[in-house]
């Protein structure tokens, strides 16, 4: 699964921003796994479950934002880490800092 391929890859991080999205909500007819064992799922991993349909646009744009808020809550839980030990020593050039998404 897909999940432990990232989890053995950045296995020196204890929480990697993480989403659970089921995909084509619009074709319920055609469901594959059902909402309650995705739901479970998440929960046991401790993300958050959001279902998407690129056909409807629903919950496109939420899945993409909630990432991304995942993503700056972790960067600023590890700045604040690091900046409790301040020096000039630690201080990292603009490149460093820097990040392209």
């Amino acid at each position: 699964m897909m999940r432990e391929q990232i989890l053995r890859v950045k296995a020196e991080e204890d929480k990697i921003p993480l989403l659970v999205v089921g995909n084509k909500s619009d074709l319920e007819e055609r469901r594959q796994v059902p909402i309650e064992e995705a739901r479970s799922k998440a929960e046991e991993w401790g993300v958050q479950y959001v279902e998407t349909s690129a056909k409807t646009r629903a919950n496109v744009d939420k899945v993409f934002f909630d990432l991304m808020r995942e993503i700056r809550a972790k960067k600023m839980s590890e700045n604040k880490d690091k900046n409790g030990k301040k020096s000039s020593k630690n201080k990292k050039s603009f490149k460093e800092r820097c990040c392209l998404l």
